[in-house]
Formats: C-alpha cells, structure tokens, sequence
C-alpha cells in the first residue's frame, strides 16, 4: 500500500498541496482525477521521487520513500510521466530493450500484445505520432517488475479502440499490482476502476 499522510508540497510562489492524506491500494486499480492545474501531476512525482514533499510522508510497504535509493524505489513503482521525452532515435524494440531481463514482469508480453507494440517495434520512437509515443511510453512503464504502477494521462491521446485495450490491460495487471491511473476526462471509464480517488484539497 501507498500511504500518504499529511502531505504538503509548496513552490515560491504558491501551495499546491496542504495537509493531503490518501491510500493507494495493491491489488486495485485507483483513478486520480481533478481539474487542470490541481496538482494530480505534482502528486504522481511526489509518489514517485521526483519532487520531495515540504512535510508530511509519503510510505510504500511501510517504507519512507525519501530513505530509499534510486534502485530501491524503481523495485516499488514504475512510472509512465504525461510526456516522456524521447530525445534519441531508438526503435521502439531498443527502447524497451533497456530494460534488462532480470527486471522484466511476467506480464512482458501481455503487455506488448495488449498496446500493439509490436506494430512499431522497427520505428524510430522520434518519428512516432502522440499517440503512439504514448504507448511505448506506457509499454516501458508496464514492463518493469514493479508493484506499482503510476501513469499519468496514459490514454488522453489514444483513439477509442486502443484506450480500451489499454484500459483493459490496467484492470487485469491490477489484480496483482496497485496501479494508479491520472485522467482528467475520465466520466466514461470511472466505473471501471475499484477506486477514484479526487484531488480536492489543493489550495490554489
């Protein structure tokens, strides 16, 4: 379980979280939502290390997320950012090739099949569209051995066909791991998560 309690984040110019305490669950598939500028975003990089909170804290299996390392944390949760950056001319097959075997899930190719990776294993991830940047992005995500998974916005650029292979692929991963899933525009596939969690206590 993630457990957040009493988080409290600021920039210099303003608060975005105060006093926020939630559950993210294993096992369970747990939709963030909130307007634009609510700080779903700020919290996924929170839970996932790239920002520390100004007080509060934030646990995963009991552990301090702030005392982990690098290593330790990537072992507890694996994260699909809203824009990944691809910078360099990888095949999308090279590109999930950096993972090495020993931290592959079982579910590798469930997950390849799922996103329909392998129609463009051979292109250069530079020369993708959005909406397929966005699935390697997620593919990358979901092939590492983690216990959590956070995507933020993973299906805000796919069609309607393949946000439903992907919504289906995150229920069935979630039977076994906790996945938290940011949507903004997200009123036709809530019902399908166990949990919604609203951001509500961001002062503005």
């Amino acid at each position: 379980m993630i457990e957040i309690k009493k988080l409290s984040y600021s920039r210099p110019s303003k608060t975005i979280f105060e006093d926020f305490s939630a559950d993210i669950p294993l096992k369970f598939a747990t939709l963030l939502t909130g307007a634009n500028g609510s700080g779903k975003t700020t919290l996924v990089n929170l839970i996932g290390g790239v920002l520390a909170p100004t007080s509060g804290s934030i646990t995963m299996g009991g552990l301090d997320i702030t005392s982990l390392s690098a290593r330790e944390q990537s072992q507890l949760r694996s994260i699909a950012p809203q824009r990944r950056i691809f910078d360099l001319a990888f095949t999308v097959s090279q590109l999930l090739d950096i993972i090495p075997v020993t931290r592959r899930a079982t579910h590798y190719t469930d997950v390849l099949d799922a996103l329909e990776i392998g129609e463009i294993a051979q292109l250069k991830v530079t020369e993708l569209s959005l909406g397929q940047q966005q699935r390697a992005s997620v593919a990358l995500a979901l092939i590492q051995d983690s216990s959590f998974y956070l995507l933020d916005e993973p299906l805000s650029a796919q069609d309607a066909v393949h946000q439903e292979r992907a919504l289906d692929l995150i229920i069935t991963l979630a039977q076994e791991r906790g996945i938290l899933v940011v949507a903004h525009n997200s009123d036709s596939f809530a019902a399908r998560f166990g949990r919604v969690l609203p951001v509500r206590t961001v002062v503005r």
